[in-house]
């Protein structure tokens, strides 16, 4: 966004910024499952329980969600074509930092839920 305005390169960047942060958080759950498969044996790991696992399979499906809808505003954004550059006045722009504040909470969530997960899976 460059002088109060957005042009359809700066949304671009972002959603292929969104969607590839989003595909590492679940990438990063999908190990951290995989993870405690490996330390079920362990004596000195404890596994994670049922409710820690169906937080992190809720935590995928949230994940997977925003990930749906960053597509669905990249499939409109060619109807919306004719009125780029946008002002913080058109509905899109609302939208659109609708949506980044969203990507900052979620990243905020997966940080918290995966930085306890790891000390206790790890070593």
């Amino acid at each position: 966004m460059k002088g109060g305005k957005i042009n359809m390169i700066d949304l671009d960047f972002e959603y292929k910024m969104w969607k590839n942060r989003l595909n590492l958080f679940i990438k990063e759950i999908e190990i951290l499952k995989e993870r405690n498969e490996e330390v079920k044996n362990e004596e000195f790991i404890a596994e994670l329980n049922t409710v820690e696992l169906m937080v992190l399979d809720e935590h995928i499906d949230q994940l997977t969600k925003h990930v749906n809808r960053i597509k669905v505003q990249e499939n409109e954004l060619q109807f919306y074509n004719k009125d780029f550059p946008i002002t913080s006045n058109h509905q899109y722009y609302k939208e659109h930092t609708g949506l980044r504040e969203k990507m900052n909470d979620v990243s905020k969530i997966h940080f918290n839920r995966v930085a306890d997960l790891i000390v206790a899976l790890g070593i």
